[in-house]
């Protein structure tokens, strides 16, 4: 009850007369009355310098933002020792990718397996378009020989694009469940095709 009786006793202070002035006296602003905000004149054109003397250093990129990294097509390693079938548990490899005008020719290494089904490369578009993006879809391809490298060649990419290729694999499920299982088991940096 003293609770109610405290907050009666503050909101009560808190009403207005009718002649535009709060409980305490003070006036209240009108629409005919100063501006709230009071605002400055200023420059378009950002000063060198910051209040407090601090000084600003121009970005080297005129944009704003960072540069792509610029990938050269590199020849895969060649696989040593003894080679593990890859059942699903793995870590994502790399990718490498020699770019064409619509065209991108992608190999990543295939270690192979009995529960191993196919494997589904895209290439994901890196450009920031408005509106629905374009989906190239998936390039299926039936495994080649284990613990060798696979090449894949992707087709209908846009010229002057850049791409991240990403390689999924699809593998039987173990123990005799239905169905499949798939990971992306290689990945690539970002790629320009010419």
């Amino acid at each position: 009850m003293l609770g109610g009786s405290v907050a009666l006793l503050l909101l009560s202070g808190c009403s207005t007369s009718s002649t535009g002035t709060t409980a305490t006296g003070t006036p209240i602003p009108s629409a005919s009355g100063p501006a709230w905000v009071v605002t400055t004149q200023g420059s378009a054109t950002p000063s060198a310098t910051v209040g407090g003397g601090a000084t600003v250093t121009r970005s080297p990129f005129p944009s704003g933002f960072l540069p792509l990294p610029s990938y050269a097509a590199t020849t895969p390693p060649t696989p040593t020792g003894s080679c593990t079938p890859n059942n699903g548990a793995g870590t994502i490899s790399g990718a490498t990718v020699v770019p064409g005008r619509t065209t991108a020719t992608v190999t990543f290494f295939n270690p192979g397996g009995a529960l191993l089904q196919q494997y589904r490369i895209t290439a994901i578009d890196q450009d920031l378009v408005v509106g629905a993006q374009r989906d190239v879809g998936w390039t299926v391809v039936t495994p080649g020989t284990a613990c060798a490298f696979q090449t894949v060649t992707i087709t209908g990419l846009d010229p002057k694009t850049h791409y991240i290729f990403s390689v999924d694999a699809v593998w039987s499920q173990v123990g005799g469940r239905d169905g499949t299982n798939a990971a992306t088991v290689a990945r690539s940096g970002v790629v320009s095709t010419t």
